[in-house]
């Protein structure tokens, strides 16, 4: 079997990587620009599919921008395997050997007709098994067909040729996995039973889906773009005997930022009955491979059924398996909410800075509560000072008097600390992680301008940089400014080993800007947007409130990102 190793490339990196080997056969799905365009590279071996590129959707922002006569092939979004084939759907014969050969590997018949590409494979004893995939352009995919012919094979009656379809494994660059993956495998039954996984280290086979109710989609998703595999009608849902997962790429690809078995990929078995002679059987599954979006979703009614993986989404673990309660339904409002907030404004970036707005304004009499509760404690501290620095000096040789005096004490001045400096964070926590999530697996923001920015759904990258981290991204380093000077202008608590610890915090802001630095330029709007807000918020509250008593500074609210 001739050799299909080529690199993987990203759907959200501006290039093109030639693959080693040449597909044996290459065909154009419509034209170039048309909705639902695709260019395809089939092998014979297998009569797998070598490559799909969406010729719908530019590889960058400069490609858009190109004239149709001057775009080239590297100018369309572009899906590339590993050999083990990306999107192939190739058939794989298992358990029987009425082929006497392994279907994956055998060179299959081609036939081309409009719209539509056949391959036929014939058994030596009568049977004949064709793939077709025909173009559904309004449906953004193709239909694949599996067709059974006997012209007079003698079967035993009721047996059946069991067959393994590969369906893609779309690319996940590593930097995208912080706050929950986006790169899953999903397989969703007609009860509405919804079953997920993403990719293992290991690159153990899992169990995605065994029998029980016919099958609605199977497929495997990224940030972006996802690719499913359907039942066309109750025959093929009822045909689809189980399914598996696994994990590629074998190895780590350090150009593209993708680590190794960061993909799943399903392998989904169907048993396709063997027909009586001069009889034949046939399944029918539509393949999608395009974005996911509600926008996209709503536009058919087909593609209704692919609405769980958005669920799926927009429900990521925070912190390891940990999944913060509220966040998949704030995630979802906050989705619509963005998309209103285009309608009025269309503009992408003035959107997510107007529903930023809306969402730290909503929060703010919360916070402002929670300041003048903390303010109140810290007065009635500082009139108490003197006597708990009289307790202190005391009972300064015996700890255990100390702490039987200090109880005391605080119930004689009913002296309980607010909790109001950590309360607003763990009642936002789903706000915060709904709307990051929201705008990180947002398809709309992809080559959406705004400002300086060409590209929401990627880095802002002003310049290059010849040394690492390779490029210059402003918005990062102007959320750790904006972040270090609100730090810094927050008074330090008076007890010594409080002090140490605000200190050390005033340097957790050049951390996060290192982890969040090649994020999503639509993100650090949002972060940006949020930080200046904070600074007009506490400009607000030390108005009226007056400035935050430094015998209370420890219990202070963190500025909120």
């Amino acid at each position: 079997m001739k050799s299909l190793q080529t690199a993987f490339l990203s759907f959200l990196v501006p290039a093109f990587v030639v693959a080693q080997d040449r597909p044996d056969f290459v065909h154009e799905f419509g034209k170039p620009g048309e909705l639902g365009s695709f260019r395809v590279g089939f092998d014979d071996r297998g009569a797998a599919i070598y490559y799909v590129q969406l010729t719908d959707h530019y590889a960058t922002v400069e490609s858009g921008k190109k004239s149709a006569k001057d775009r080239g092939v590297g100018d369309y979004m572009m899906v590339v395997g590993d050999g083990a084939s990306i999107y192939s759907l190739q058939v794989q014969e298992i358990g029987t050997s009425l082929f006497g050969t392994q279907l994956a590997s055998a060179p299959w018949q081609r036939t081309v007709e409009a719209g539509a590409v056949s391959f036929s494979i014939e058994s030596g004893s009568g049977l004949r098994l064709t793939k077709t995939f025909r173009h559904r352009p309004e449906e953004r995919g193709l239909q694949l067909e599996l067709r059974l012919d006997n012209s007079g094979a003698a079967l035993a009656a009721g047996q059946q040729l069991t067959l393994s379809l590969a369906g893609p494994a779309l690319t996940n660059r590593s930097e995208l996995a912080m706050f929950g993956t986006s790169a899953w495998a999903i397989a969703v039954s007609t009860g509405g039973e919804v079953k997920h996984l993403g990719a293992t280290s290991d690159g153990a086979i899992q169990e995605l889906f065994l029998g029980g109710a016919p099958l609605s989609i199977v497929g495997s998703s990224n940030r972006v773009f996802a690719g499913f595999l359907f039942p066309m009608d109750a025959t093929a849902a009822a045909s689809v005997a189980r399914v598996d997962v696994e994990s590629l790429p074998l190895r780590e690809n350090p150009a593209l930022g993708i680590q190794p078995r960061s993909m799943p990929r399903t392998l989904t078995q169907v048993r396709l009955p063997i027909p009586a002679a001069a009889a034949s059987t046939s399944l029918a599954f539509g393949c999608y491979l395009g974005p996911k979006s509600y926008s996209v979703f709503d536009a058919s009614p087909e593609h209704a059924r692919f609405l769980p993986i958005l669920d799926v989404d927009l429900e990521p673990p925070c912190c390891g398996d940990i999944v913060v309660p509220g966040g998949r339904f704030m995630a979802t409002t906050l989705v619509k909410l963005l998309s209103f907030f285009h309608g009025v404004t269309g503009l992408w970036g003035l959107s997510i800075m107007l529903l930023t707005i809306l969402v730290r304004g909503c929060l703010a009499p919360l916070n402002f509560r929670m300041q003048k509760s903390m303010r109140a404690y810290g007065k009635k501290m500082a009139d108490l000072k003197p006597k708990l620095d009289a307790i202190k000096t005391k009972y300064a040789d015996d700890p255990q008097a100390h702490q039987q005096a200090m109880i005391a004490f605080q119930r004689e001045h009913k002296l309980m600390p607010p909790i109001g400096g950590c309360l607003p964070i763990f009642l936002t926590m789903p706000i915060y992680i709904g709307l990051f999530t929201a705008l990180r697996t947002s398809y709309d923001l992809r080559h959406q301008g705004f400002l300086f920015m060409t590209d929401l759904s990627a880095p802002d990258a002003l310049f290059e940089l010849p040394f690492w981290p390779g490029l210059f991204n402003v918005l990062p380093l102007l959320w750790i400014a904006l972040m270090v000077i609100l730090q810094a202008r927050m008074p330090l608590p008076t007890d010594p080993q409080q002090r140490q610890m605000q200190q050390i915090m005033r340097y957790m802001p050049l951390m996060f800007g290192v982890m969040l630095y090649d994020y999503a330029s639509g993100l650090m709007v949002y972060m940006v947007t949020s930080m200046i807000w904070t600074f007009g918020e506490s400009a607000v509250t030390k108005k009226i409130l007056g400035p935050i008593d430094p015998n209370a500074a420890s219990l202070a609210p963190q500025p909120m990102m």
